[in-house]
């Protein structure tokens, strides 16, 4: 179990709520959890994840973010995906456009069966090496789980998977609906997130149950907002 503590670097600044934390380094931290993703099954090579939790507001966005920015400091190419269809936030946490994204992509994937990389915007910054790729929610559809359980959804993600070092990709909360099942069984691992200030013990594992049930491979949980006892909110995987 590795403990994680807020961050100094502009990476990562989505986990700072105030100064008083800076002199944490939350960096090393989601290192931690990427070299755990990395090595998480022996004798098959790990290149896209899913992260989804119990129900909304349990940091479930913010890891997929900060995540995401630590793989882009290793990786050039890696794209951040927002899967949560029925509220999509992705676009809002980075500042960018939302005319079009992941729906629009699958409509015109569904019709083509040619990847548009148009869909695709790029994110920079001076904290990491690397330029951070991200798909945003695109349009509003009326029948996310229809579009998410679909063979264009597979076929698109194996496309992506062959543009892409690694892909991390940000589901709705499996306790709320059932999206992020499909998501999972499209990409390669799952990861759980677990908030320990709002998150009930017997709902998560019943969601954790019902992901496995579906054949889901869960990778492991990361718990979010747990306090060390000093005020500072910690992250464990």
């Amino acid at each position: 179990m590795v403990q994680k503590k807020h961050r100094s670097r502009k990476t990562l600044n989505i986990l700072d709520k105030s100064k008083k934390h800076s002199q944490f380094d939350y960096t090393e931290i989601f290192r931690h959890i990427r070299t755990n993703i990395e090595f998480s099954t022996v004798g098959k090579e790990i290149k896209s994840i899913s992260i989804t939790s119990t129900q909304p507001g349990e940091a479930k966005t913010t890891t997929s973010i900060n995540l995401a920015y630590i793989f882009a400091t290793k990786y050039q190419r890696v794209l951040l995906v927002d899967c949560d269809l029925r509220k999509t936030m992705l676009h809002k946490y980075m500042k960018m456009s939302n005319q079009q994204g992941l729906t629009d992509a699958l409509i015109e994937f569904g019709k083509t069966h040619r990847y548009n990389p148009d869909y695709i915007q790029k994110k920079t910054d001076p904290s990491f090496l690397g330029t951070l790729s991200i798909l945003t929610g695109g349009v509003h559809v009326p029948n996310p789980s229809e579009i998410l359980g679909s063979d264009v959804f597979k076929d698109y993600m194996n496309v992506l998977k062959q543009n892409f070092d690694f892909i991390i990709v940000d589901c709705a909360p499996v306790g709320t609906i059932s999206d992020a099942i499909p998501v999972g069984n499209a990409v390669d691992g799952t990861l759980f997130i677990i908030s320990a200030q709002d998150t009930n013990r017997k709902d998560a594992a019943n969601c954790i149950d019902l992901l496995k049930r579906n054949n889901v491979n869960v990778l492991g949980s990361v718990l979010t907002k747990s306090d060390s006892g000093s005020g500072i909110y910690s992250y464990y995987y």
